[in-house]
This record gives C-alpha cells, structure tokens and sequence, in this order.
C-alpha cells in the first residue's frame, strides 16, 4: 500500500462546546466500521494516496477534542489517534484513561501545561514552538493556560503498543521500529524513503501504513523554509 497524505485543511474542524477551540482528527486506527485496511478523518478531498486518488473518507461529526467539555468521542475503541488543535482559551485537556499521549506546539505564543504531581502538587511544562514534543499520561488531564493568544498545536494519543512523535532534522535519515509511521509537516517540503519521493504541502500528515523497516525516512524543507515537522510512529500490542 502507498503511503497517503491527508491535508489538515481539507479535514472538517470541530469546534468546542465551550468556544475555547477547535480539533481536525487527522487519523484514526485501527480501522472503524466499513472502512478499509487505514481509518482516518479527511472530509472530502482530504486525504489522497500518494500516487493519486482518494483512500475512504468518513463522516467526523463527533471528532473528539483536546478540550475537556467538548463532545465525547463517536468511537473509543482507537488505538492510535493523530489530531490538530487550535487552542483560543484557557481550559483543561480531557482525561484519556490508558493513554499515552504526545504534545507539541505548532505556532504560536506558546502553551503552559499544569500537569498534576503524585504528592498532590502541580508541575507546569512552558511549550514553545520547536520545543521537544512532551510525553504524558493522558489520564493526568493538566490545565493549559495560554501564554499570549491562541496556539495551535499536534497530539498523538496511543491506547497500549508503543509510539512516537519526535522532532525532524533537517534530511537527517529516520529509521525506527514501528510497524506505521509517518510525518507531520507545519512546512512545505519533499519526503523519501529510498523508493518514493513525495512533494509535501505545509499541514499535511503523510502515513504508511506497512514501512519497509530497513527504509530510512528523509524530509527536506522547501528552500528558505524552516524545517517544522515531526515523525510519528506506532506499533500496537495486538492487531484487530
């Protein structure tokens, strides 16, 4: 199967109950009812194969939010979940039992993480764009308070198997372990394997499904463009 390139432009934004933003799922897995070997939110013209053409599409009416009043989830049974957010107010994450989950601040001023402590305290994490991705137990549900306007920003959230989300060097090669993997980029650029070479646009998340672990994965930014991405892989535990 070809890698395939969702546009999160192209992916229905679902906007907070509360007004406090907004959340484009970008993928899901493993696959939901009806849908084929990838499950994944795009809207229409949202996702296409990397040779061309469309993958399936699916209604996101009832994406889940980064935001603790949002709507509930339409499905829980994800293992892997990749999403944009655009945060425009102070408010806490919601509590994902079981996950693990990956953040990272996209553009913007940059986002304070009040994250609880075991002793009853609180540790606050200080996010900036280009920052390391953060690590945390989505259980903990931190406050997250702004520090100058409205951010937007990447999560993966992982339900049991192992992932990542780590920041790309500019054509460094990556090779990991992971049975998916893939990249999202804030900026234009091209993508490689060895085998394929892909033009990416800004926002976009490339994904393959089945890599070829030997494969070393490269992206090179546009020319004047700072390189802005981030590689993401997941291996589950079982597979459905």
């Amino acid at each position: 199967m070809s890698p395939i390139v969702i546009e999160a432009e192209q992916v229905p934004a679902q906007p907070w109950r509360n007004g406090g933003g907004q959340t484009r799922e970008l993928l899901v897995w493993p696959p939901q009812e009806s849908l084929g070997s990838i499950a994944f939110c795009a809207g229409k013209g949202g996702a296409r194969k990397a040779g061309g053409g469309h993958e399936a599409e699916r209604n996101t009416a009832q994406t889940p939010s980064a935001n603790q009043t949002a709507p509930a989830p339409a499905t829980t049974d994800w293992q892997l979940r990749i999403s944009r957010a655009d945060i425009t107010s102070d408010g806490p994450f919601s509590a994902f039992a079981g996950v693990d989950r990956w953040f990272a601040v996209i553009s913007g001023k940059g986002v304070v993480l009040h994250m609880p402590t075991a002793d009853g305290h609180t540790l606050d994490h200080h996010l900036l764009p280009g920052h390391t991705p953060l690590h945390f137990d989505g259980g903990l549900a931190p406050g997250c308070s702004l520090m100058d306007g409205a951010t937007q920003d990447l999560n993966l959230m992982a339900r049991g198997g192992t992932a990542c989300m780590q920041s790309v060097e500019a054509d460094a090669p990556w090779s990991a372990d992971f049975a998916m993997r893939g990249i999202y980029t804030a900026c234009s650029g091209v993508w490689s394997n060895g085998l394929l070479t892909i033009p990416l646009p800004a926002h976009s998340l490339l994904w393959d499904a089945n890599p070829d672990p030997k494969t070393e994965f490269r992206f090179a930014a546009n020319r004047n463009e700072p390189t802005h991405a981030w590689w993401l892989g997941y291996t589950p535990d079982t597979t459905p």
